[in-house]
């Protein structure tokens, strides 16, 4: 009867994953978990319903738990399906150069019985080279998937159109592109025909052919809808600025990058709002396992001999200071991360590329290598304040300056900058936490600047008080009160509110009171909007 009642268990999720219910899969088997151990089919179906869900962390979680349990078992056929899982999460969740180093790892100990799965790891192997950039290396390997049937899906015809884009073999790479466009018309999957003219028209813009690259494009924007991944709506205005700025539309180009960015804004939010249930899933996880612990503890301890209960006692007592100093520290950890995440925000860092791929592709060489040596110092910057808890005053404006000139250079209208330090500031002693000033110059620049304005100009000032660093933000925007009913504006900057907590969890832990102050400046008769935070210091 137990075993009849298992098969049935087991039976009923494996309808629910082929119905698409990865939510219930993901509720039954976590509870099971918590219960009994997995088998090694569950692990696949955990693994599967997380990535399907975009829960890629939890998905990387199983996978790796997956290739433990198949490594235990000696179970190499599981191990090879494994590793497929776990590169299809490493692909999903966008770690591409890691991924390129597990792939190349993982293809050794495919033995010939193992061909059809290491063709299927060549599908997603491939693509992480595109992505990083190797496309001869990415050419090779999707050429060692020789399986007509594989070579004749989509996503093969697609993935291998890329890599030749990216080998700039323009002709080839259109006829997989146009080969492809047929299957999608007839099945009605708009999502992938927009893709594919969106490619088509770049391929077309790369030949210097603008007429037909916009024909396409425009076939590309036709069958946007409602149900467009937010995605496939930036990559159709991604190419329409670039080819409306390598003609010299500099109007049309200016209009599409403003699109652009909101779209990127839009794609950040649902980023978070996918990492935040991430987060909640682990943290039921761990509820569950911790359930799974006091069963068993009870289980175990039922009938001892009760001179054991004031040890256990005891040290129950130290585990749970233990627990709450450990749960202390991970709801800081969880909000600086939220914080350095938000400093360099993907819309920025899409956008840096784009002007390089349009100066690139406009024939402005210099320009390009000056703005990409900008970006990559910023970058550089931006990763060696975010390993310190501290850092002097004169490194972080030396990283608000490169930000500054990188945002100039690829603005049409660009802005004055100026920083203004008192006496009482002293840049290479004063130690402050890294990267609190930058997202209300972000701020300044995308939502005050939004509009066009004479002579925009963004100035900082620097005074020091009683173990607390007053930075003052001006800029001659146009205010708070004119952006208060635009959903991304100062007051609820998704940065802005993550510096107010950091600002909170500072006083806590300097015993200094701290504060932040947002403020449109026809207060005080004058234009733009003026930004005031209080920022404690160690010397």
């Amino acid at each position: 009867m137990l075993f009849a009642t298992q098969l049935s268990g087991q039976s009923n999720v494996e309808e629910l994953f082929t119905n698409g219910d990865y939510v219930k899969v993901i509720e039954i088997l976590s509870k099971k978990e918590a219960k009994e151990s997995l088998t090694l089919r569950d692990y696949h179906l955990l693994t599967k319903s997380y990535g399907r869900n975009k829960q890629y962390s939890n998905g990387l979680v199983y996978s790796n738990e997956m290739i433990g349990r198949s490594l235990e078992e000696k179970d190499t056929a599981s191990l090879v399906i494994a590793f497929n899982l776990k590169a299809e999460n490493l692909i999903d969740a966008g770690a591409f150069e890691g991924g390129v180093v597990f792939c190349e790892r993982a293809s050794r100990v495919f033995r010939e019985e193992d061909s059809i799965e290491l063709q299927k790891l060549c599908f997603k192997w491939g693509m992480m080279y595109y992505h990083t950039g190797e496309y001869e290396k990415a050419y090779e390997t999707y050429n060692k998937i020789t399986l007509p049937k594989f070579r004749e899906l989509n996503l093969f015809t697609n993935n291998y159109a890329l890599t030749l884009i990216g080998l700039e073999k323009w002709d080839e790479a259109l006829l997989y592109l146009k080969k492809s466009i047929a299957t999608y018309k007839s099945s009605g999957n708009t999502d992938r025909l927009n893709v594919n003219y969106s490619n088509i028209s770049i391929v077309y813009m790369n030949q210097g052919k603008w007429a037909e690259s916009k024909v396409y494009l425009d076939s590309a924007a036709s069958v946007l809808n409602s149900g467009s991944q937010l995605r496939t709506i930036k990559e159709v205005y991604s190419n329409y600025f670039h080819l409306y700025q390598v003609q010299g539309k500099q109007t049309e180009a200016f209009n599409y990058l403003e699109l652009i960015s909101e779209i990127n804004e839009e794609i950040y939010r649902t980023k978070i709002s996918e990492e935040i249930d991430a987060l909640k899933t682990s943290n039921a996880r761990e509820d569950q396992l911790r359930e799974k612990v006091r069963a068993s503890e009870k289980q175990t301890l039922w009938g001892a001999i009760v001179s054991l209960l004031a040890l256990i006692g005891f040290i129950s007592t130290i585990f749970y200071f233990k627990y709450k100093n450990v749960k202390s520290a991970h709801e800081k950890s969880v909000t600086e991360q939220q914080l350095l995440r938000s400093q360099m925000t993907p819309h920025f860092i899409f956008n840096s590329l784009s002007v390089i791929q349009g100066m690139i592709l406009n024939k402005e060489d210099k320009k390009a290598v000056k703005y990409l040596s900008k970006f990559s110092k910023l970058l550089r910057l931006i990763l060696e304040s975010s390993r310190e808890k501290l850092v002097a005053v004169k490194e972080e404006l030396l990283a608000l300056q490169s930000y500054v000139e990188l945002q100039n250079l690829s603005r049409l209208q660009p802005f004055e900058y100026k920083v203004e330090i008192d006496d009482s500031v002293n840049e290479e002693d004063i130690l402050i936490p890294p990267m609190l000033i930058q997202p209300f110059i972000e701020n300044a620049i995308e939502h005050g600047f939004k509009e066009r304005i004479d002579d925009p100009k963004i100035k900082i000032h620097l005074s020091a008080k009683e173990s607390v660093l007053i930075c003052t933000i001006k800029d001659n925007g146009i205010g708070i009160n004119a952006t208060k009913n635009i959903t991304k504006s100062h007051k609820n900057s998704l940065a802005t509110k993550i510096t107010s907590e950091r600002l909170k969890m500072l006083s806590k832990d300097f015993k200094i009171e701290s504060n932040l102050i947002l403020e449109d400046r026809e207060k005080y008769n004058e234009k733009g909007t003026q930004v005031t935070l209080m920022i404690p210091y160690k010397i």
